[in-house]
């Protein structure tokens, strides 16, 4: 959320660190959940989430004034 990173990279002392969390990856563990609970599919395994530490040096990379989100 960008409004989370501009706090971020403000300095601010609540939000001293954020992770990126892409929405892409979202999408496919609610699609893995729901195929686990509604058939019988076996649904197991890791799913390993390529997130970034977003701090203060590098939070305005993120930040995206735009964005909808």
């Amino acid at each position: 959320m960008k409004e989370m990173i501009k706090r971020t990279a403000d300095g601010d002392k609540m939000m001293p660190a954020n992770v990126t969390y892409p929405p892409s990856m979202i999408a496919t563990a609610i699609e893995l959940t729901a195929v686990g609970l509604t058939s019988n599919a076996t649904v197991s395994g890791s799913f390993v989430i390529g997130s970034v530490l977003v701090t203060q040096k590098n939070a305005m990379d993120f930040y995206h004034p735009d964005s909808p989100f």
